[in-house]
């Protein structure tokens, strides 16, 4: 743990960027950075309210994230003591060990990384400083760890194309999921906050961001939309469905998050769904039946077109669109 200023010096850092509690600042006071590290930087960087790469492994790369971003994830999920946490995408095991010190012994977090080399060096750093309440386990992040669920809460440090249900069917009711979402046809990664509640599940946007993207199934929704595109071209055209007074990339950051149906080929953006396809020209072009499109930009219309962080999106369990709401201050609007 550690002995001098510098964790204090961090912790002021992340005091300026929002209010935090103080189990969540004190966790970050104890847990030295540098050991998560295997290359040497100077302790003002070390201690900065940076991003630092901490590994390398081929092609490979494992980062240290924003101090202040990783609490904000976990205030934003609510971390407290005695809950039982499922970390995606845990590379060298910092955030992991910084929320056991906020779980508490009585709590527990469970780390995956699919990179061994990263996995390994969580393993050393955990065990050099003798925390008891984190497991790493080396596999797919995508499948979670079904052995300890439920869990109260998931934290994904990697960004995907699009969330797991595996993360759903593991989470306890009243759960959440904090999650960067690779918007891959704009480049736009929003953290999103998913709440499982008894019936349905709920997202908003809390900040944009910026991680590594998944590999794998959790960052392969284009290949996989593309793959579907091919399977239905050519259909007939069946006209063109034009909108007013829209920004095209919160189009598409909206469209991403309530389909999960957009692709991105030979620098034209689509729409798919297995009946029909839409091809963006400035105007949607239709081709065969995709009725779902419409359906879901006259619910954005009547929503005035705001932004996504304006939005609360629900789905059914299955993770299927149900409607969009307005948020407003004070409440919720319904539109």
């Amino acid at each position: 743990m550690l002995t001098d200023s510098w964790g204090i010096q961090l912790v002021r850092q992340i005091s300026l960027t929002g209010q935090y509690s103080e189990e969540i600042l004190e966790a970050f006071e104890r847990i030295p950075r540098e050991i998560f590290s295997e290359y040497s930087y100077p302790k003002e960087v070390i201690y900065s309210d940076d991003v630092i790469i901490t590994s390398k492994n081929g092609y490979d790369h494992s980062t240290s994230s924003q101090p202040s971003l990783m609490a904000l994830f976990m205030k934003t999920v609510g971390l407290s003591k005695q809950m039982r946490v499922l970390e995606i995408g845990s590379g060298t095991g910092y955030n992991a060990c910084v929320m056991s010190q906020v779980v508490g012994e009585n709590g527990l977090v469970v780390g995956i990384e699919v990179n061994r080399k990263f996995f390994e060096h969580a393993l050393k750093a955990s065990k050099s400083l003798g925390i008891k309440n984190v497991l790493f386990i080396n596999q797919d992040g995508a499948i979670g760890y079904e052995a300890l669920a439920p869990y109260d809460a998931v934290v994904v440090t990697v960004a995907v194309d699009k969330i797991s249900m595996e993360w759903l069917r593991q989470l306890k009711i009243g759960g959440r999921i904090i999650v960067p979402l690779n918007i891959f046809v704009t480049g736009s990664q929003p953290a999103v906050l998913f709440e499982k509640l008894s019936e349905s599940i709920t997202a908003r946007e809390i900040i944009e961001t910026r991680f590594l993207t998944a590999k794998g199934t959790l960052g392969n929704l284009n290949e996989e939309n593309v793959l579907r595109l091919k399977k239905i071209q050519p259909r007939d055209f069946a006209g063109v469905l034009r909108l007013q007074h829209c920004f095209e990339d919160e189009m598409f950051r909206i469209l991403h998050m309530t389909s999960w149906s957009l692709c991105k080929k030979d620098e034209q953006i689509y729409y798919v769904q297995d009946s029909g396809y839409a091809v963006w020209q400035g105007k949607w072009e239709l081709f065969g039946s995709v009725e779902k499109l419409p359906r879901l930009l006259e619910q954005w219309e009547r929503a005035g077109f705001a932004g996504l962080r304006n939005l609360q999106i629900t789905y059914d369990k299955d993770m299927n669109f149900l409607k969009m709401e307005l948020i407003h201050r004070g409440g919720m609007g319904y539109v």
